[in-house]
């Protein structure tokens, strides 16, 4: 086997050196030869924002072979996670198999990391004049590393496979999404723009026009992709927390401690315009509305507060929804509570004494965000570290 896998990588090697003259001194001054065997559209369009402007640019660069040049997509928008493509190609009738992408900036290291890199892709696939896709495929959990040397496993001269699960004749359409994001470095003001350097439409191989760059199925793995299920909320999984939806406000936002008017008042932020993460959703059966737990910085600290769903540019749908409590709790200690689950967040003033009783509604960070009545008799809700609580059921 072990002789098999190095007679595959020889293969790939060589193969790569025959085909590609972008092999010069510093790798990036020729087409890579790969894209005389991909199908190129005949015309594409990306996803209008609200105010007519494209949230995708340099489309064209996608399919000229040069590291240097790349796509940018505002990858912050919440339409990124609606259901229509950020970018949709059209064809003529092609017929496709595989989709080879470079990831990110390909250009080098340092500009690889200062701008986003897709992390989750969805592909949907039209065939001839039906008006459904045949199947909407994702690739999950692309890895995250550049290397512009590196034939393995997982890159062939930069570029990834993202096989489709057979080929697909009298292509006319593909679209693809973009639903999830490796964030730019912090210090950069690019770490929301995502960047694409190419992407190939390939048929199938070999004898039906299809490029094999020293591919052997049999040992290179490629992203396997897996069908859309069926929409539905997404639920709240407390032990891998929901990494959150950037959203956009509509208004000034009033925010509460919890969802609904019976909790404390966690004052008002910003204007229309500003940027904030989505974590979470809850419906308050009271007042018949949406609210939304959002994260924001105020004073450079963070805060974790919840709004109505009307001051954002979002549905309730698009984050996690809280429906299922974690059950009863009792502070077991005095201590400050914060408002979201860590040091990063801002702090109380005052402590919870030992003995509140409440409810844990979620748990991150080895946080718990507690639920209780404070001296007024009014619902709030704060984190507290979880080994400051005990289950209400153990109690004596």
């Amino acid at each position: 086997m072990k002789l098999r896998k190095a007679i595959c990588i020889a293969a790939a090697i060589s193969i790569l050196c025959a085909l590609c003259p972008m092999a010069a001194a510093d790798g990036y001054s020729t087409p890579v030869n790969i894209m005389q065997y991909s199908v190129r559209p005949f015309t594409w369009e990306a996803q209008p924002r609200d105010n007519g402007d494209e949230m995708t640019w340099y489309i064209s660069n996608l399919f000229d072979g040069y590291r240097e040049t790349r796509m940018e997509h505002v990858c912050w928008n919440n339409e990124s996670l609606d259901d229509i493509p950020e970018i949709t190609f059209y064809f003529g009738g092609a017929t496709i198999r595989d989709i080879w992408i470079r990831n990110g900036y390909d250009n080098n290291d340092e500009l690889y990391l200062q701008y986003a890199r897709p992390y989750r892709i969805e592909i949907a696939v039209w065939v001839g004049n039906e008006e459904e896709p045949r199947g909407q495929y994702v690739f999950n959990k692309l890895p995250d590393s550049w290397d512009a040397s590196v034939n393995n496993g997982e890159y062939i001269d930069g570029y990834r496979c993202l096989s489709l699960p057979h080929t697909f004749s009298n292509v006319t359409r593909i679209g693809l999404f973009i639903k999830g994001w490796h964030k730019g470095e912090e210090e950069y003001r690019t770490k929301y723009i995502m960047q694409i350097s190419d992407l190939a439409f390939l048929a199938d191989w070999p004898g039906s026009g299809g490029y094999n760059p020293g591919y052997d199925p049999y040992y290179y793995p490629t992203a396997v992709p897996t069908l859309v299920p069926t929409l539905t909320p997404v639920p709240l999984i407390t032990e891998a927390p929901f990494s959150g939806l950037q959203v956009i406000t509509k208004e000034r936002l009033s925010t509460r401690s919890g969802p609904g008017t019976d909790y404390t008042e966690a004052g008002s932020y910003f204007q229309s315009g500003t940027w904030v993460r989505a974590i979470t959703s809850a419906y308050d059966r009271g007042n018949g509305i949406w609210w939304v737990q959002v994260e924001l910085s105020y004073n450079g600290e963070l805060r974790r507060v919840y709004t109505g769903v009307k001051r954002l540019q979002m549905a309730a749908d698009q984050v996690p929804i809280e429906e299922t409590e974690e059950g009863s709790a009792v502070v077991t200690r005095s201590v400050y509570p914060y408002w979201g689950p860590g040091y990063g967040y801002t702090m109380y003033g005052e402590k919870i004494p030992a003995g509140t009783a409440g409810t844990v509604w979620q748990r991150e960070n080895l946080y718990a965000q507690f639920e209780y009545r404070d001296g007024s008799g009014q619902l709030r809700r704060v984190w507290v570290p979880e080994n400051a609580l005990e289950e209400d059921d153990a109690v004596g």
